[in-house]
């Protein structure tokens, strides 16, 4: 969900402009299946172009606008290798997931049978403008519960009450753990229930194409496979309760001009970077519904684009759920209908004209009739379609100490310790008697923006409290916003912040950051307590990367804590005082300065979206970043070593599981996460330096040596060709990296992807 204006903007001033998928799998279309054929789809692009003349075209060099071109597609398997460090198999084929039937077609069509048009429309929307702006509504003669949607991806947003207020998904996302992510997901769907919703509008899976977008908080970083697993995750927990709506679709990662930027992008740089997470979701999570993005591709907004809601996601990838608009995201009646648009919200604006357009002839009742038969899937297959058959949820999961419990996992989790020299952390509570805690932010929570992400917990742990309560009586705390209490201090802790007026939605007053320095008064209060405290302790609470020239020096050791939820403060004291150790890694990489980085043209209403981002893109100009991706210390020490690949040939749609040692050198137990990257010296397209395509995450006890298994997907490895318009893998041999991070790969091997598999010897 990306914006809610009503309390800021009465709807009839609104201007068009605002009131407008290891899981791990690239996902192919079907085999010598045409592009441009679907039920009625000839039909109804016939109609788009007469009704939208005035529309500029896309360019048919890209192939975004169909075509006859053959789109061979990989199907996949079950997702659950992803949890944690197994594998079932070494190489070869790998199984091809059957496809399950739907059980509710036949209550569809009867219940679709019997409505009218303008029963049929009012599935389509919201109320009229003015009324309720999370809800469709009920059809009480048909029996037909409607909609009552819920953000966000930390927690279940309320006018009114209070929530369980978990990290920021940046913050679960570097955990890199997506059996703690799918339970997040869980927990949150079953308060979704118990405060009386039945939808949530979550995950967020948009790329992070360039540190200052003022979402970042809202996704799990820069990296589109990774997102995918994370988001498949989440989609998982979600939808054991409640349909997940996963967002924003597509291109979504600007936000100063999010409601008219066009993103103009070749297919090779779409379909690998900004869309193969949401194929992948679709996939491997069977997400009931996409949000539609605010933004234009290509030229056309994306509530109306029929290269995303009907070539892509429902043709290609057969996706049965519903497309709804982001709120205020639609601008038209019949090329949103026509370009694939299911549902208007928040209210029946332009949908209101549907029956009209039916009966003049500019969209066929077919049209209709498809958007109605998947919004009543949906609430069919979870339950909630009739009136009749209670939908109750548990209104005491809310806020429950199981959740609270998990709230403060997850923040633990995510923690990134960037920096620790001479060992000041963890902090010895016998020989450090006196801490201070010091900055505005120290004694208040930050818990992220405060627009449609954002949840009201009925109490936050500030870092400060949270240090206090885990230091023990024998350790005394102290606090004061400026350096003053340091004094005397055997420790100092600087906790420093963004707010939302430095990142966030921009309806709410933030938006895309342009600097990724902190303040300068936070900057100095850095120093400043650098020169009374002998150690110094830096708390970073933002949803990305920070640039640190002016002061990283001053810091003896510095914690990425991300936006912690409202258990933050309790999960740093534990870290900080060794009761757990740290285990994040970074989902983003951290540059130097902002000139490292690509333009970003968050400025600006057209905006080219380069093909190289994040790590790929220094990769590509040899640039060092301050910290890369993957990146993350620890309490104790870790040796990678013996990296096995078990086969010399592995076909095109095997799996190659390569396994490695991992051995505990340090004193204390903790969790390494071992990363695969796969690189391509021999292609002959562009492509990156590397990529991630595995990871696993394993817990050791001190001297503890375990060998584990990372599968590698094969079709993982596709490019997309846009000349041919389809995913190709490259039968040639493939570089493999393994380490524990984007920078520090020192095992490598090589594999040849061929016509047949053969074991090595």
């Amino acid at each position: 969900m990306s914006c809610h204006l009503a309390s800021c903007v009465a709807f009839h001033g609104v201007t068009r402009e605002v009131s407008f998928h290891l899981a791990s799998c690239v996902v192919f279309p079907h085999p010598e299946e045409e592009v441009g054929t679907h039920r009625g789809l000839s039909l109804l692009l016939a109609l788009a172009a007469l009704v939208a003349c005035d529309r500029p075209p896309l360019d048919p060099g890209t192939g975004l606008q169909g075509g006859d071109d053959a789109s061979p597609q990989w199907d996949y398997g079950p997702a659950r290798d992803w949890d944690g460090t197994t594998g079932t198999a070494t190489c070869g084929d790998y199984p091809i997931k059957s496809a399950q039937a739907l059980t509710t077609d036949e209550r569809v069509a009867t219940i679709l049978s019997g409505l009218s048009l303008g029963e049929k429309v009012e599935q389509m929307a919201g109320f009229t403008q003015g009324a309720e702006m999370f809800a469709t509504p009920d059809n009480p003669k048909a029996g037909i519960r409607g909609f009552k949607f819920r953000d966000g991806p930390r927690g279940v947003r309320l006018e009114k009450g209070t929530a369980t207020c978990f990290p920021v998904a940046v913050a679960r996302g570097a955990s890199w753990d997506p059996e703690l992510e799918r339970r997040v997901g869980e927990a949150i769907g079953k308060e979704v229930r118990g405060l009386g919703h039945n939808s949530l509008l979550a995950p967020t899976v948009n790329t992070l194409r360039h540190p200052g977008w003022g979402r970042a908080q809202e996704t799990y970083g820069e990296d589109p496979w990774f997102l995918g697993i994370m988001g498949i995750a989440s989609v998982k927990g979600i939808q054991s309760q409640v349909p997940a709506c996963v967002k924003h679709f597509a291109c979504n990662n600007i936000e100063d001009t999010r409601m008219t930027n066009n993103a103009v992008v070749d297919e090779q740089t779409l379909r690998e970077n900004y869309t193969r997470q949401f194929e992948m979701i679709v996939k491997e999570a069977d997400v009931a519904c996409f949000m539609a993005a605010y933004n234009k591709v290509n030229n056309f907004y994306c509530c109306e684009n029929p290269t995303l809601l009907r070539k892509l996601l429902k043709k290609e990838w057969q996706f049965d759920g519903f497309v709804v608009s982001d709120w205020f995201a639609a601008h038209t009646t019949v090329e949103s209908a026509l370009g694939g648009l299911d549902v208007e919200m928040p209210w029946r604006f332009f949908y209101d004209g549907l029956q009209l357009a039916v009966s003049g002839g500019q969209v066929p009742e077919e049209v209709i009739d498809e958007a109605v038969e998947r919004i009543l899937r949906i609430k069919f297959k979870f339950g909630q379609a009739l009136l009749s058959e209670p939908y109750d949820g548990n209104p005491e999961v809310v806020e429950s100490p199981a959740h609270i419990a998990l709230a403060r996992e997850a923040a633990r989790s995510g923690m990134v310790l960037l920096k620790n020299e001479e060992s000041v952390l963890p902090i010895d509570r016998k020989a450090v008697k006196k801490i201070a805690v010091i900055g505005k932010w120290a004694v208040e929570a930050r818990l992220g923006d405060a627009g449609s992400s954002s949840v009201t917990p009925s109490y936050a742990i500030t870092p400060y409290m949270g240090i206090k309560a885990v230091a023990g009586k024998d350790v005394e705390v102290v606090t004061s916003t400026d350096a003053s209490s340091a004094a005397g201090a055997d420790l100092t802790i600087v906790v420093a912040a963004l707010t939302q007026q430095d990142e966030g939605e921009a309806w709410n007053g933030g938006g895309d950051r342009d600097t990724l320095d902190l303040s300068a008064d936070q900057e100095k209060l850095i120093n400043n307590a650098a020169q009374i405290s002998e150690k110094v302790v830096v708390i970073l609470e933002a949803g990305g990367p920070i640039t640190m020239e002016k002061w990283k020096k001053s810091a003896d050791a510095i914690v990425m804590a991300w936006y912690p939820g409202m258990e933050g403060g309790k999960a740093m004291g534990e870290l900080l005082f060794g009761d757990f150790n740290f285990s994040g890694r970074l989902v983003q990489t951290w540059p130097v300065k902002w000139e490292d980085e690509p333009e970003f043209g968050n400025h600006q209403d057209q905006t080219e979206f380069l093909y190289l981002h994040g790590y790929r893109h220094f990769d590509d100009t040899k640039v060092a970043p301050l910290f890369p991706f993957g990146f993350g210390l620890s309490y104790t020490a870790f040796e990678v070593s013996n990296l096995v690949i078990p086969c010399e040939v592995v076909t095109p749609g095997g799996r190659l599981v390569v396994s490695v040692d991992v051995e505990n050198t340090g004193d204390r137990k903790g969790i390494e996460v071992v990363q695969a990257y796969v690189g391509y010296p021999n292609t002959k397209v562009r492509r990156p330096v590397k990529e991630l395509k595995g990871f696993a995450r394993v817990e050791l006890a001190p001297g503890v040596k375990k060998t584990v298994e990372i599968p590698i997907r094969i079709p993982d490895l596709a490019y997309f060709d846009k000349d041919k318009h389809k995913w190709v893998v490259e039968q040639v041999e493939h570089a493999l990296y393994v380490g524990t991070n984007a920078a520090m790969l020192p095992l490598q091997g090589t594999f040849v992807v061929g016509p047949e598999g053969k074991v090595a010897p």
